[in-house]
C-alpha cells in the first residue's frame, strides 16, 4: 500500500461499475482531491496532504487496479475516463458537491477528464507536470524512441504474460532501471532519497499487465481538442528541468485553457512537489486563497 501513516478516515466505495475502491480523507474543511500519476500512489502528494490537512479536507483515492483498490476482471477498463467516473462516485459517497482537483503527471489527465465530464463539480484545478496528449513522445526528449520500444513490450506481454512477469520480476533492483527512474522523475540533488527508493519499489511491485494497460491507454489519451472548454480556474505548474513532460507541454495547456495561470518552478524536476514541497504547497495555497 501507499507509504503513508494511517489516515484519519479511510474506507471503500463502489466505482461507477460497482468495483470496490479505496479512499482516504484527512482533515476538515473545503475538499481538495489529490490525483496521482502513472505507477504512483498518494506518496507523490504526501507533503501537500500533510500541509493541507490542517486547513482543508484532503482526499485521495486509489485508481482501479492500484494498491488498496480492487483490480477489475477486465483490465481494459483501467482507463482515465473510468478513473474520472469512479471519482464522481466518490463525490456521491462523501456527499461532496464541488471540490478542487490537484493532479500530478497522469493525474493531470484524470483531473482534466473529470472537469470535462463534471464541470458543475469542479471548483478549480491545479495541474502539475502534466500533458494534454501523448506523453511518451517527449519522455526524456527521445522523440519516437520510446513508443516503438513500448509497442514491443506490449507484444511480448501479449505473447506470454507469465514469461513477461518473470522477466519483469528479474528486473527488480536492476541498477540501470533504478537510475532511469531516479533521473526521469526527481531532481537527484533535492529529492529525499527514501522517497525515491519507495517510488522505485512501487514501480517494481506493480503488476506488469496493469502497468502496460495504463501506459498504453495514457499514451493514446488526448484532451487537446476540448481543453479550451475547461471553465474552472486553473493553476498549471511546470518544472524547468522536467525530462518526463517538459515545460512546453504545460505552456501548451496554458494557451488552451483560457484564464489559466502558468508557473514554472526553478530547478523543478518531474516531481517538484516532492523535491521542493514547501514551495509547491505555498504556491497552491496562494492560488486557493485567491479563489476564496
Amino acid at each position: 500500500g501507499p507509504g503513508r501513516p494511517v489516515p484519519e478516515t479511510h474506507g471503500t466505495f463502489r466505482g461507477h461499475d460497482g468495483l470496490e475502491l479505496f479512499y482516504a480523507t484527512e482533515g476538515e474543511g473545503e475538499p481538495l482531491i489529490f490525483c496521482y500519476g502513472l505507477v504512483c500512489s498518494s506518496l507523490h502528494w504526501t507533503y501537500q496532504i500533510d500541509h493541507f490537512r490542517n486547513s482543508h479536507q484532503a482526499i485521495w483515492f486509489d485508481y482501479r487496479g492500484h494498491h488498496n483498490s480492487r483490480t477489475p476482471d477486465d483490465l481494459s477498463t483501467i482507463t482515465i475516463p473510468n478513473f474520472a467516473a469512479d471519482l464522481n462516485k466518490l463525490f456521491d459517497h462523501l456527499k461532496i458537491d464541488r471540490a478542487t482537483l490537484i493532479g500530478h503527471s497522469m493525474g493531470v489527465s484524470v483531473a482534466l477528464e473529470f472537469a470535462h465530464r463534471y464541470p458543475e463539480r469542479t471548483k478549480a484545478l491545479v495541474l502539475a507536470n502534466g500533458t494534454a496528449q501523448r506523453p511518451l513522445e517527449t519522455l526524456l526528449y527521445n522523440a519516437n524512441l520510446l513508443p516503438g520500444g513500448f509497442e514491443l513490450l506490449c507484444r511480448l506481454y501479449e505473447a506470454s504474460p507469465r514469461l513477461f512477469a518473470k522477466v519483469w520480476n528479474l528486473q527488480k533492483g536492476n541498477p540501470i532501471a533504478r537510475a532511469v527512474v531516479r533521473l526521469a522523475g526527481f531532481n537527484p540533488h533535492l529529492a529525499a532519497r527514501e522517497d525515491v527508493e519507495r517510488y522505485v519499489s512501487q514501480v517494481e511491485e506493480m503488476d506488469p499487465g496493469i502497468f502496460l494497460q495504463v501506459l498504453r491507454h495514457y499514451q493514446s489519451y488526448d484532451a487537446s481538442s476540448w481543453l479550451h472548454t475547461v471553465q474552472a480556474p486553473t493553476l498549471i505548474l511546470a518544472g524547468d528541468e522536467d525530462l518526463v513532460t517538459p515545460p512546453f507541454q504545460q505552456r501548451l495547456m496554458h494557451q488552451l485553457i483560457e484564464g489559466s495561470r502558468y508557473l514554472e518552478i526553478r530547478h523543478g524536476s518531474h516531481c517538484p512537489q516532492m523535491d521542493q514541497p514547501d514551495l509547491i504547497s505555498a504556491k497552491i495555497e496562494s492560488f486557493l486563497s485567491e479563489l476564496s
